[in-house]
This record gives structure tokens, sequence and C-alpha cells, in this order.
């Protein structure tokens, strides 16, 4: 008897022991309004709201916990919310990384069925500014009509040109990009071009906006770069301001990708002001290799590229780039003293989510430093992202199914004169990698014409005229038309001497554009040096007729040449 009651008691006992355990476990699963709502509302909803780019809200209970499983999922994959830089090697401002906590405290809600918990006690949602992030800005420029993005088809690249309208130069101290399309938007890149060559491409082509990768002329502002990702905040350094002039066209370049549904895309960029010129100048130095050649099936492809410092500086922002190979990046400097720093790592790039960086301290790197960057590709079949199905050889080059590997510093120098030699120091890598880059594309395609083009340009201001005068003929064989390239041609003729031959490329220059105003201005030159005094006279005054803003210019030219 008394055995069976032992029984009883420890049965029972057992039965307590095991509601315990369940009340325990339901008093330490998280909640909603405890645990989880303040890691939503900080981390995702800055995206996930209604009006802006992420896809659907994610500012109630509601809507967090019909989604639960997948936030979990994707939190703990961190592919979400999307931070590229792994923890640990740079401090940058905006970091939107989870810790291993908060990513374990998600998985256990959603284990426990997304509990609520007292919904009173919500955190309040975070307040964000309608409309502008920086206030009205001094400026605002906008497309005149949208451009249509097809439902479907690969994604695109296409630039669109914005006239900005001041009579006066402006210094800038912050730019604010803005869409009603965020979530069809990859990327947005922003250029400047004064020389009218990017709206005249624009006037060729049908629509809104041309296509391509490829700005020509356009450039960003001396030591910027200027891009915006969804997500992305604006933010103001004013000193840092740059010089934006009277004349200039935005370039804005938007990387697209169909929804499944035509998408009438348009931007509008706000402008603000800055009260003066800036304190210091900052220089933009880009590391990278462009002899890019990725064998079919190669999974651990590696480059590396270096530059060491003429100067001390302080590191502002970073830039790294690839396409969908790319797998993983380190970038770092070897101090003097034997210390590395490091800049960024990256141990799961995401072309899908590349993003320029900012460091919430400048990073101080002395004279002597080495920076160094080691990228790694993956063209392997295992590569979900690989464009290709079976893989490709893979070369370098500017559309995405081509591969990158660039790292861009926006660095700060003590002074000018630093600024200087840094420039000077950098100027000749730059030229060689540029020249690296389009032999490494005439790979692929050896009958590009613009790729010829730029090559030869490039060697002629390294002053390699034969390889210059190799690549302008076989532009010009390849398109007899382009007009822009026969004045080049001419110009690197007449670095040699070789008068009769400038003619008669510019003749031809004219003969195909007559509106090309630098091709009259040129021919003018070349006859008036060869005593064909009237014949130049004529083309100076076409010169002067199509480009107005010149016109004074030219007409004093012709008085110094005593042209009446």
């Amino acid at each position: 008897m008394q055995t069976h009651s032992m029984r009883i008691l420890f049965f029972i006992f057992i039965l307590a022991l095991s509601a315990c355990q369940k009340a325990a476990q339901q008093e330490v699963a998280p909640t909603f309004s405890d645990d989880i709502a303040p890691i939503i509302f900080s981390n995702c909803v800055p995206c996930h709201r209604s009006g802006g780019p992420g896809p659907f809200p994610l500012t109630t209970y509601n809507a967090v916990s019909n989604r639960a499983r997948q936030i979990a999922e994707v939190t703990a994959s961190r592919y979400m919310p999307p931070w590229q830089p792994t923890a640990g090697y740079g401090s940058f401002i905006g970091e939107r990384r989870l810790t291993d906590h908060q990513i374990a405290l998600i998985q256990q809600w959603a284990q426990h069925n997304a509990p609520a918990g007292d919904l009173t006690q919500l955190p309040s949602l975070p307040q964000f500014t309608q409309g502008w992030q920086l206030g009205t800005p001094g400026l605002v420029v906008e497309m005149d009509e949208p451009y249509i993005l097809p439902a479907e088809g690969a994604d695109q690249f296409r630039n669109f040109v914005l006239p900005i309208p001041i009579d006066s130069a402006r210094y800038i101290e912050a730019v604010e990009f803005r869409t009603d399309q965020a979530t069809v938007i990859h990327h947005a890149v922003l250029m400047f071009d004064r020389s009218g060559a990017a709206r005249k491409h624009d006037a060729r082509e049908a629509g809104p906006g041309f296509d391509g990768m490829v700005f020509g002329e356009a450039q960003g502002p001396d030591g910027h770069f200027l891009g915006w990702t969804p997500g992305k905040q604006p933010y103001r350094d004013p000193s840092l301001a740059w010089q934006l002039a009277p004349g200039t066209d935005l370039v804005v370049q938007l990387h697209m990708l169909p929804s499944g549904r035509p998408e009438n895309v348009s931007v509008r960029v706000g402008f603000y002001y800055a009260e003066g010129p800036p304190e210091r100048t900052p220089a933009l130095l880009r590391l990278g290799r462009k002899d890019i050649d990725i064998p079919a099936g190669e999974d651990h492809y590696t480059l590396r590229d270096e530059f060491t410092l003429p100067v001390e500086v302080h590191v502002a922002g970073i830039y790294p780039h690839a396409h969908y190979l790319g797998k993983q990046m380190a970038v770092y400097a070897d101090l003097p003293d034997g210390h590395r720093e490091w800049l960024i790592r990256i141990d799961e790039w995401d072309f899908n989510w590349q993003d320029d960086y900012r460091y919430a301290q400048p990073v101080h790197l002395p004279r002597g430093a080495k920076i160094v960057m080691e990228y790694a590709y993956d063209n392997s079949a295992e590569n979900p992202f690989n464009p290709h199905d079976p893989p490709q050889r893979i070369f370098y080059g500017l559309h995405s199914s081509n591969e990158m590997g660039d790292m861009t510093l926006q660095v700060v120098p003590r002074n000018n004169s630093d600024l200087k030699t840094l420039q000077q120091h950098y100027a000749r890598k730059w030229i060689t990698q540029e020249i690296q880059g389009y032999e490494t594309m005439l790979l692929e395609a050896p009958n590009h014409a613009e790729h010829h083009h730029t090559l030869a340009m490039l060697y002629l201001r390294v002053r390699q005229i034969s390889q210059a005068r190799t690549h302008f003929e076989a532009c010009l064989n390849l398109r007899p038309d382009y007009a822009e390239a026969r004045v080049n041609y001419a110009i690197a003729l007449s670095a040699a001497g070789q008068t009769d031959k400038v003619i008669e490329q510019l003749l031809q220059a004219v003969a195909h554009r007559p509106d090309y105003a630098d091709a009259h201005f040129n021919l003018a030159m070349a006859l008036y040096q060869t005593g064909e005094s009237e014949a130049a006279k004529v083309h100076f005054t076409s010169a002067a007729r199509l480009r107005p803003e010149r016109a004074e210019a030219i007409r004093s030219h012709m008085e110094r040449l005593q042209l009446h």
C-alpha cells in the first residue's frame, strides 16, 4: 500500500514538474511587446513602412506575426537587415547589423508561435520626416517625364540627364535623392556633365534617358562619390562642400529591376547649399584590377591591388564594388609601425545590396601606409548569383554580366599641398589601370569602336603615340562617321606634325557632323597654320555660331590672328 502511494505521489510530482517546466517556458518566451517590437521598429521599420522602400510594412503586431517564420529565417541568415560589412572590421554610420542575441530572440519568438505580450505597452514607432529628410532643399531638379520600365526582361542601366538651373556657382554640402519607385531601383549614381555630351546622347535615343553603364564625360564632384541605395539616409558635411558650376547637367544613372508589371519611374534630387567653400578638399582613391579573366567553373578566383600613401590622410568613406560573381572582400592598411588597420571586410558579398559606407570616425592613415584590397570570386555552378548557366568565362567589363573589382576610398589630406602630391602619385596608377581595363574589354569585344577610341585617348595621355594611333584607326575603320574620334585623332596627328592628315581627318569630321563646333574650330586652326586664312575664317565663324557661350572668346582669338 505504501509503495502504491509512493508511485502515485511520484506520478503527481512528474506531472507538476512538467507543468512547471511548461509554465517556465511560457514565462521566458519572448513577446512582441517586450522583446521583438524594439528590434523591428529600430532595424526594419525605417524601410518597411508606408512610403518606405520595403515591399511591405512591419509597423504592427499582426503584420510582423504573420511573417514571423520568414523574419526568423532572413535574420538568421543575415540576409536582413541588409548590411554586408562583417562586425569588427570598421565602424560605420547607420549600421543595420543585428546582434546574435537579437537574432536568437526572434528565433525563440517565432518558435513559440509569436506571442503578442501586452500590446498596450508597445514602444512608440520611430518618427520619420515626411518628404525631404534634410529639410527643404535650396534647389530641386527632377525628370520632365517618367521612364516606363518594362514589366519583364533583364535588369537595366539607364542614364537620365537633368539640367541644373543656376546662373552662378554654388557650394553644395548635401544631396538628397528621392523616388516613389524604390522597390524597382537597385541603386543610383549621380554624376555631373559640363560638356553637353550626355544631353546630346540623350537626344539620340527615344524616350527619356539613354542606356548603358558609360557616362561619357560626366563625373562626380572632385573627391566625392554620390550614390543612393534603398534605405540609405542622406547626410550633411559642410566641411567637405563642393562647387556646382552654371551650365552643368546632372546625370542620374539608375540600375533598375523589372517587377513583373510596367513601372513609371521618376526621380528628383535636392541640393543643399553651403555657406561657403570647404575647409579641406577630399580625393578619391580607387584600387582595383581590370585584367579580370575568370575561367568557367573557377570557384575561388582572387585579385589583389595595393597603393602606398605618399602623404598622411583621414579616410572618410569607402565604396567596395563587384558584380554577381564576387563572394569575399578584404580591405586593410598595413602601417609603417607594423600595425594593420582594417577598413572593411565582407564575408558574403551580395551585388543586390552594394552600398558605400561612411566611417563613424574618420580613420587616420599615416604617410607610408600601404592600402591593400583582396577580393575573391565564384564562377562555379554552385554560386546561386551566377548569371550564366552553365558558367562562362568572364572578363572585366562595364555590364552587370561582366565582372568588376574596385574599391574607392574618400580620403582627406591635411592641406592642398598634400592633396596635390597625392593626386600626382595616384594619377599614374589610375591611368595604368584604365588602359588595362580597356585592353581586357577588347579581348571580349575586339570590334567595339568606343572602346578603341577610349583606349586611344588613354594612350595619348601617356604619350604612347603609336598605340594611340593604332586604336584610333581601328575605331574609325569600324565607325567612319565617328566625328569625335576623328577630331581626337587629328590632335594626335598634329602632335606628330602630320598637317595634311590633320586637315583630312577634320574635314571628314565636319562632313559627318556639320554641327560639331570643336571640329570646326580645330579645322580653322589647322587651315590657318597652312596659310588658308579665308577658309579658316569660315570655320571659326561656324564654331562661334554653334557654341554661342564661346563666341566672344573665338572672336577674340580671330582678332589676335588678324582674321577680320
